[in-house]
């Protein structure tokens, strides 16, 4: 049994052995009580819970679950992805997470998402927090069957420059900190992460080139750090027009950092939007930027496979369902061909 010290403040103090963490290291839980009597105690419960979790993964609560979860993917995932799990850990199914995985029911689970749903959480959200449910079931209560009827994705609009708002928008940022953002989202298709972490070795001035290897993500402690690409198909080379690499230099005789863009992912929406406003343009997010590259590959025909190359698309049907949107002006276009067709028959004889 775990022996209490008299803390200098008069409280006394048990630090419980609770076995090691990812990295080896042992790890402690530190319990503080009045009384030593009362330390000791709660550290003798505490212990019998976590032996009680060792004989069967099904007593563990499904916080202690998610976060054990988590430990064990913590070299896999990437650490935006931690963050976005330690975030559902704490902020969603409140009534699902101090109960037992084994004391879970099908009916109890629907109730919990149901209250999530009422909530305001939109249907994406309510499937990220299924998939770390159901991963975390899998992992420790195979056995168990719970599935839940969540709200049916929302179609949204999404939001995408037509030609001439990109022009606007890259007349306005010219010579401005955020005309390299700008140029490498809409005119080379790089994410808000592949922007920020992107570095000088990265660029090729002999050859013209642009090499995307790395991305700048929060982790899971909210801080910055660098790390892979998203995906295999992220990692590529691409080239760079004369435009955009005449702007690279000019960055790279007065740069007093590694990295080709300063400026912090969570700051490029914020001063987009102000770039937008002024001029009168709609109001988008920074990744929406990508998304606009894809709809002009689409609008000038762009072979598919060329298309998911260049914007680092894992696959086909993502950069198809995802990305790429019909523009506005081609749809009048496209209208227009298949009305001249049809008044074309009937004006046959």
């Amino acid at each position: 049994m775990a022996t209490a010290k008299k803390l200098k403040s008069g409280s006394w103090r048990v630090q419980l052995y609770i076995g090691k963490g990812p990295d080896g290291k042992p790890r402690y839980h530190s319990i503080t009580r009045a009384s030593k009597k009362q330390a000791e105690f709660d550290a003798l419960q505490l212990q019998l819970h976590y032996k009680e979790i060792n004989r069967d993964s099904g007593n563990m609560t499904l916080n202690e679950a998610m976060e054990k979860y988590m430990e064990s993917k913590d070299g896999v995932l990437s650490p935006s992805t931690l963050r976005g799990y330690n975030i559902i850990r704490r902020t969603s199914l409140p009534g699902l997470m101090p109960r037992k995985l084994n004391e879970l029911t099908q009916p109890m689970v629907q109730q919990a998402f149901n209250q999530e749903a009422k909530a305001g959480k939109s249907p994406k959200t309510l499937r990220n927090i299924y998939g770390l449910f159901s991963a975390t079931l899998r992992a420790y209560l195979p056995e168990a069957s719970l599935p839940v009827t969540l709200p049916q994705p929302e179609r949204k609009e999404q939001h995408i420059l037509e030609p001439d708002q990109i022009a606007v928008l890259l007349q306005a940022v010219k010579g401005d900190e955020m005309e390299l953002p700008v140029l490498l989202a809409v005119w080379l298709s790089l994410r808000s992460s592949e922007v920020t972490g992107l570095t000088w070795d990265c660029v090729d001035f002999k050859h013209n080139t642009i090499s995307i290897r790395q991305a700048r993500v929060r982790n899971a402690e909210n801080e910055w750090v660098v790390k892979g690409t998203k995906t295999t198909s992220s990692t590529r080379t691409l080239h760079a027009p004369t435009y955009i690499m005449e702007r690279l230099k000019k960055a790279k005789a007065s740069a007093e950092s590694d990295r080709v863009v300063t400026i912090p992912g969570n700051c490029l929406y914020q001063r987009l939007r102000t770039i937008l406003r002024r001029n009168g343009l709609p109001e988008i997010r920074f990744h929406d930027l990508r998304h606009t590259a894809a709809s002009v590959m689409l609008a000038l025909n762009i072979p598919d496979k060329y298309a998911q190359q260049r914007g680092g698309w894992a696959s086909n049907s993502t950069l198809k369902r995802v990305y790429q949107h019909t523009m506005v002006q081609q749809r009048a276009t496209v209208d227009k061909t298949i009305d001249q067709f049809y008044e074309t028959l009937l004006s046959e004889k």
